[in-house]
């Protein structure tokens, strides 16, 4: 039971296999594609548009090609608009985007707080915010939907996003 609790991306291994024998078999979109989604919890196709900065609209395809090449992606709904990512795959994607595009990584989640923000999935899109740096369009979004969180009796995420953000208010 320990082994499988420890058993993480961080093994050398488990990385080396994952990197060479499935990312660096892919075409450049679709590595480009996986390692810019990976900064998601969920993904869907628009959003996933948004966050490589595509108005091409093949994020629900390339999702799709994903789910049938069986490359560690999970549906999340009966409708198959929402994946994730399988969370060891996520884990070394995400390191991987990290090593090889640190300076991008504020771009595309600041570009995820947009989408989150525009389809109204407000709690996500201050997340996202948050994790860009983007402290200003976070504190925008909590003033604009704090009394709205209040009507829905969701007292205690507001002070959560507001202590998220005092240190920057």
């Amino acid at each position: 039971t320990s082994f499988i609790q420890s058993f993480t991306g961080s093994h050398n291994f488990v990385l080396d296999y994952l990197v060479e024998e499935v990312l660096q078999q892919q075409s450049e979109s679709i590595q480009t594609f996986l390692l810019r989604t990976s900064i998601l919890d969920r993904l869907c196709g628009p959003l996933c548009d948004a966050v490589l900065g595509s108005p091409s609209a093949f994020g629900q395809k390339t999702l799709e090609y994903l789910q049938h090449a069986n490359l560690f992606i999970v549906p999340l709904d009966n409708e198959r608009r929402w994946y994730r990512y399988h969370h060891l795959f996520g884990d070394v994607l995400n390191r991987r985007l990290a090593y090889l595009f640190q300076d991008q990584l504020p771009n595309l989640r600041g570009r995820a707080a947009h989408w989150y923000a525009e389809n109204g999935l407000i709690p996500e899109a201050i997340h996202y915010a948050l994790t860009a740096g983007d402290t200003d369009f976070a504190i925008q979004l909590i003033e604009q939907n704090g009394c709205l969180l209040l009507i829905r009796g969701e007292l205690s995420t507001l002070p959560n996003w507001i202590k998220a953000v005092e240190p920057y208010a």
